[in-house]
């Protein structure tokens, strides 16, 4: 996928009913019986009740939360290759294979994977991917819900919400991979047209939001740092920004709340920040605040969140669609050198290169070398 990955759709919600699955009194039961059993051994105990507690007071399912998601950014007639399902926090019902679920409800029936244990790392794993997968379409979402019926380590989510992003892959030309409709505007239209309200709301009242994303955004470049320490990465973030930006002016920067309290970076305007007590989804909420408030008059965006348990930085770049110049792509004086040896717009070196990176075997998941670019799949 050389030439990146196009934001076609997105849509978001926030779930305020209780999830269905769990008004079946049985599974219910179930669900507390494997929840008491999976965290025996961690010294947490579930309430005894759990089962016998109604359905309202109780956690969501990510497989009601993302299916009532799919419809509003996949057509019947526009298939997705791949869908990768991002979260932290596990739903009430761990045991089920909601991935598989989705891939079952989804048009296409893709390829589907389940990224966790990565904190708000994991979307842009998932992200990551969907780019290197090599497919022309790509269902990404990351989804949180507030319920936990142990003592968590961390703080759960401060409401259930649930974000879903469709892309497209890109030919070197910048136009979308197979769809012959050079710039997609058409496409966008179908779904893209209600806007966002870009002030945190809900996307409750009729179901999930669509969010108005224009001509839609391409996504140029995308870098994951590993084993970044609390005092390493508001400098290792700001040379990010300041990397990616290349010194221009018209750069909106979204960051999630955990790396916006170290940003030494400028404020203003040109900084969103996600919202408090949504660790998977703010920096995605805000994000499309950002894109859908700029659609009039789109500009650059990059994109950042660190997770501060796990060392991980995440940072990715985005350019309206149809600009000459996106961010993190060569510059005028590399265009006309040879591909191989290049660095790529992630920052790995360009496969045809023949260089070779160390994966440090300690880190768990797809996330490797200590403060520097991820290696290539």
């Amino acid at each position: 996928m050389d030439g990146g990955l196009r934001l076609l759709r997105a849509a978001r919600h926030t779930v305020t009913g209780p999830a269905v699955l769990l008004g079946d009194p049985v599974l219910r039961a179930r669900a507390a019986e494997y929840l008491a059993d999976l965290t025996r051994p961690y010294g947490l105990r579930v309430p005894g009740g759990l089962s016998d507690a109604p359905p309202e007071a109780l956690g969501q399912s990510y497989g009601e939360m993302a299916a009532e998601l799919i419809p509003a950014v996949v057509p019947p007639d526009e298939p997705v290759d791949l869908l990768v399902l991002a979260f932290a926090v596990h739903d009430m019902l761990p045991g089920r294979a909601t991935a598989a679920y989705l891939s079952h409800v989804c048009p296409g029936t893709p390829m589907s994977f389940a990224l966790c244990d990565q904190g708000s790392a994991a979307a842009f794993t998932g992200l990551r991917i969907a780019r290197e997968y090599g497919c022309r379409r790509a269902l990404l979402v990351t989804v949180e819900q507030a319920v936990l019926p142990y003592d968590a380590v961390v703080p759960v989510p401060a409401r259930h919400r649930a974000v879903a992003m469709l892309y497209a892959a890109l030919a070197d030309d910048g136009t979308r991979s197979g769809d012959g409709d050079g710039d997609g505007t058409g496409d966008t239209a179908r779904h893209g047209d209600n806007g966002a309200t870009g002030d945190d709301s809900d996307g409750e009242a009729g179901g999930p939001e669509r969010i108005g994303l224009g001509r839609g955004a391409r996504a140029t470049a995308l870098r994951q740092h590993a084993d970044v320490g609390p005092g390493d990465v508001a400098a290792l973030a700001a040379a990010e920004v300041r990397e990616l930006t290349a010194g221009r002016t018209d750069v909106a920067v979204v960051l999630g709340v955990d790396l916006a309290a170290a940003w030494p970076g400028p404020g203003g305007d040109a900084v969103t920040t996600g919202p408090a007590g949504q660790p998977s989804t703010g920096l995605w909420w805000a994000l499309l605040d950002r894109l859908a408030a700029d659609a009039a008059r789109p500009r650059p965006v990059v994109a950042a969140d660190y997770e501060p348990g796990l060392g991980y930085l995440s940072v990715v770049a985005l350019e309206p669609a149809g600009r000459s110049e996106p961010v993190g792509e060569r510059g005028s004086h590399e265009r006309a050198q040879p591909l191989v040896g290049l660095r790529g717009a992630d920052g790995d070196p360009d496969p045809g290169a023949g260089q070779r990176h160390h994966q440090d075997a300690r880190l768990p998941g797809p996330l490797g070398e200590r403060h520097g670019p991820l290696p290539q799949r």
